[in-house]
């Protein structure tokens, strides 16, 4: 069923795909960062990247810890992908590809007692 008259996806399949495009666009920033910083060495570009690469990274840790529990994945998936940054973010993007949409599509149930 879906959410929204005009659209064929649910919230959830919605949800992953903005989640997609932040983990992506996080990673770029983050080699924009990584540029300015180490081989440009522009310290103007440097803290103008650095503080919208931060803001892209905090929104993509509160999207991943908001999905988390929909779309099944574990706190330690969750860490790993934090924690490694960059990294994490091309792991994100490639899991919600590999991620049939069908599994999307329908709301896991919730545990009794939640």
């Amino acid at each position: 069923m879906t959410d929204f008259a005009d659209e064929q996806g649910s919230e959830l399949q919605r949800k992953a795909r903005s989640l997609a495009v932040v983990a992506l666009v996080e990673t770029v920033t983050y080699l924009v960062l990584a540029y300015c910083w180490l081989i440009a060495r522009s310290d103007a570009g440097t803290a103008i990247t650095g503080f919208f690469h931060g803001l892209i990274w905090m929104a993509f840790v509160g999207m991943t810890v908001l999905i988390r529990e929909d779309i099944g994945w574990t706190w330690g998936y969750v860490a790993l992908v934090v924690v490694t940054g960059p990294v994490g973010g091309v792991l994100v993007w490639a899991r919600l590809r590999r991620t049939p949409r069908a599994e999307l599509a329908a709301p896991r149930p919730r545990p009794e007692g939640r």
